[in-house]
């Protein structure tokens, strides 16, 4: 058994799977003791070495203190124990006097900019001042782009307000990933109300400021010159890593087309950035006799060329991302330049290792995952390429071949992880990187980079370049504006869950392995993984398909409302999308859209939309752009706001039908279950109380859904007989007291109420009154708020509710 399962491996493999196992059983049990992991470590370790692996002893304690280390290294991250001086004690959205230190360079916005603070001091009315440490994020308004810098010490009065997560199933954990980045709350100011203490007087924090200077400098000097903005917001990221500029929808045309990964800086980004300096330093020492004869001129440019990578990663950012980058392409540039004999493997095995070491929640990285996905893949496809002979001989044709092998690869590597977190597949990607890459790697980011030395002293060539720039970006966008525009060049798709992602990496390595071998037991395994695939996904498309029951999932979209309804035939209704007014945040796109997607929903039978107000009406914008929508249903009411504008427009552009329902009561039959909607002749009291009410009818339960409104329509109700009475009751305009008329309660009388509800919202709903009254009627209370996500699964007869939070 052991010489079967003992291949030839690179020694720092069982290092890195140990250092994963640690972080990823931390990551699952962030409360598991210490000492009975590191026991039950050591036993499987040894076991394994036994019983399967040639594990010598050194190998075995450096796996064993490298498993031990990712799991305390992640629980320390994850304990939710935070320190008696952590900014985080104090985050519960009361006003503090906040100083402390920026050190991030900001990200700039259309009305505010970003920074990230280190706090120091937190003053508050009848507290004395508490020291504290970590860091926020401070939201800047009104200001100048010179005003505040990095290491500047600052003053100003804030509610401290903590990270918190839209808590849905399938949705991202922001408040994690919030923690792995070292931050703890968020605050906001106005530039005005901001008083600086000192600037900084450090070497480091200096050569900073004059880093963040010529990012602006770059950015508002190409901003002025090019006149396509989408072309400046590229180069701007290509350069500095300001992604910021760039538009939502020409991050999602990049995405289409398998390209999102130009637009970040990245390990492709560094390479280049290395090679070129490296050919400049390697080139200025061969003039040197003395070290081209001992062969010191590539290993001194090697070395060279480490310190404006190095300066390139502090002027991009230095975001964790470019961290691990720039980390992994040093440890590749030190394998070359070591001359030792060692396999690109055991090489990329300790980029990873050194990268997880300096940070251990790298492993839940998107840019992690996606990057050593794609190397590992491109280095196992050429061996193998290279075994079997698949190869042209010819230079010319070799070379061709090599540039579409490498995308290829790359594309087949990540795009189990492109389906699981973006839900996106993209079947252009060759066609586009073989254009993208080097256009935009090789030719726009060196002349960005002349652009930045030319700025100072020659603006006239800098002008020039930066319009050379516009036109080859310009040229890039239209490229895969074109080839996004092919019907079958990219698929949405439900979202793969772990083991669905676990089999196709299982699938691909069978067929690599039999590829590899050509082994009969080899096609054995294939066929095993097939099956097993077929039992994966056809559990999984009969489930989402054909549910056993009917289930309505009251979703967590803040201040707003939206529900979807799931029928037992398999019919899918959302109810309303939620959504905020004035505000950058897209809850259709960042909240609705993936649970649909975590859900594998790609089309809606109808999407209910209750009246034009924001909160219910933003979030659908998205998902009737990405979505495929069979009918939109709403009230007779035509909102002023341009939101409402461009989602008439969507439908007509997308011809999707559009039904009002008519005067009196009106229905909609999806099989076994009804939507009764009560008297839709406007009341004339104003767009809440003209909202759509309607009651889902299936077999013996029911639930009211009565939109945003007021007690007059309440009233109405009532008099005009309505069959109000429910199961559950979705409470009017959010528990708002200006809702829930005494006798409208008495008609509905329902078992349970949900609450849709946003966190210490400004409304101050739901009101303690009705929360009281609630109580006195014997209601159970839901709120999306405190409970998160609401899920009613109901067979006809009884139901069950469970939340997000609590099971």
């Amino acid at each position: 058994m052991k010489q079967i399962l003992n291949p030839v491996y690179p020694p720092l493999i069982p290092v890195i799977l140990s250092l994963m196992a640690g972080i990823i059983t931390g990551n699952a049990y962030p409360l598991l003791p210490f000492g009975i992991f590191a026991a039950g470590s050591l036993i499987v370790l040894v076991l394994l070495s036994l019983f399967l692996l040639n594990l010598n002893p050194l190998v075995l304690g450096i796996s064993f203190t490298a498993m031990v280390w990712g799991f305390f290294s992640i629980t320390q991250i994850l304990s939710p124990n935070a320190a008696r001086d952590c900014v985080s004690r104090f985050a519960d959205s009361s006003p503090y006097t906040i100083s402390g230190k920026i050190v991030s360079f900001s990200k700039d916005y259309s009305r505010r900019r970003r920074v990230l603070l280190s706090c120091d001091l937190l003053e508050r009315k009848g507290m004395p001042p508490v020291r504290v440490r970590g860091r926020i994020i401070l939201n800047i308004y009104d200001q100048s782009p010179t005003l505040f810098r990095y290491g500047d010490v600052i003053e100003f009065i804030s509610p401290l307000k903590p990270i918190r997560n839209f808590s849905n199933p399938g949705g991202f954990d922001y408040e994690r990933q919030m923690k792995f980045d070292g931050v703890f709350g968020s605050g906001y100011a106005g530039a005005h109300r901001i008083r600086v203490i000192r600037r900084p007087t450090d070497f480091y924090s200096k050569s900073m400021r004059y880093l963040e200077q010529l990012r602006n400098r770059f950015y508002y000097f190409t901003r002025d010159r090019m006149e396509n903005k989408d072309a400046w917001a590229i180069l701007t990221a290509l350069v500095t890593g300001k992604k910021e500029a760039v538009p939502l929808k020409l991050k999602d045309l990049f995405s289409k087309a398998g390209a999102s990964h130009i637009l970040a800086i990245s390990g492709l980004h560094l390479s280049i950035v290395a090679l070129g300096f490296f050919f400049v330093f390697y080139t200025f020492l061969s003039r040197f006799s003395l070290f081209l004869i001992t062969g010191f001129a590539r290993k001194t440019a090697g070395i060279l060329t480490l310190f404006p990578l190095f300066v390139y990663g502090l002027f991009s950012g230095f975001s964790p991302s470019t961290q691990r980058a720039f980390i992994m392409t040093c440890v590749f540039m030190v394998s070359f330049l070591g001359e030792r004999e060692n396999t690109v493997l055991n090489t990329l095995a300790l980029a990873a290792v050194v990268i997880l070491i300096h940070d251990t929640s790298a492993l839940f990285s998107i840019s992690f995952q996606l990057s050593f996905g794609a190397l590992l893949f491109i280095i196992l496809g050429f061996s193998l390429i290279r075994v079997r002979g698949w190869i042209p001989q010819k230079k010319s044709l070799k070379a061709g071949a090599t540039a579409v092998l490498i995308t290829f690869f790359a594309g087949l590597g990540t795009f189990p992880l492109t389906a699981h977190y973006f839900h996106l597949v993209s079947h252009v990607q060759v066609l586009s990187n073989l254009v993208l890459v080097p256009l935009m790697g090789f030719v726009c980011l060196p002349l960005g980079f002349l652009i930045l030395l030319s700025i100072p002293t020659f603006p006239v060539l800098a002008g020039i370049l930066a319009t050379l720039c516009q036109r080859i970006l310009s040229f890039c966008i239209g490229y895969i504006e074109f080839l996004t525009s092919w019907k079958y060049s990219w698929s949405r798709i439900g979202a793969l869950n772990t083991v669905e992602v676990i089999w196709i990496y299982f699938f691909l390595a069978t067929v690599g392995v039999y590829a590899y071998r050509q082994k009969k037991t080899d096609l054995v395994m294939v066929a095993a993984a097939v099956l097993t695939g077929v039992f994966c996904f056809g559990t999984g498309l009969k489930t989402s398909s054909f549910p056993e029951k009917m289930s309505i999932t009251i979703l967590d979209v803040g201040q707003g409302n939206s529900a979807l309804v799931q029928t037992i035939e398999g019919k899918n209704i959302l109810v309303d999308g939620g959504g905020f007014s004035g505000g950058t945040f897209d809850v259709g796109r960042y909240v609705v859209a993936p649970f649909l997607w975590y859900k594998k929903i790609l089309s809606l039978d109808a999407v209910i939309l209750t009246h034009p107000e924001a909160d219910h009406m933003n979030g659908l914008l998205y998902v009737l752009e990405n979505f495929k929508i069979h009918l939109v249903v709403k009230n007779r009411d035509k909102g002023s706001s341009s939101a409402y504008g461009e989602m008439i427009a969507l439908c007509r552009a997308k011809k999707i039908k559009i039904w009002t329902p008519p005067p009196g009561d009106a229905a909609l039959d999806f099989g076994g279950t009804d939507l009764v909607f009560y008297n839709t002749t406007p009341a004339g009291y104003g767009l809440n109380n003209n909202s759509l009410v309607f009651r889902l009818h299936f077999r013996q339960f029911s639930m009211l859904f009565p939109g945003d409104i007021l007690r007059e329509r309440e009233t109405l109700l009532v008099h005009q007989k309505a069959a109000l009475l429910s199961k559950l009751l979705l409470s009017p305009h959010h528990g708002s007291f200006t809702s829930h008329n005494e006798i409208f309660l008495d008609k509905v009388n329902p078992e349970s109420v949900i609450i849709s509800c946003g966190y210490k919202n400004r409304y101050g709903f739901p009101h303690p009154d009705v929360l009281e009254g609630y109580e006195k009627r014997g209601f159970q209370v839901f709120r999306t708020d405190l409970d998160g996500a609401v899920t009613i699964s109901s067979d006809g007869i009884g139901y069950n509710i469970l939340t997000h939070k609590g099971g």
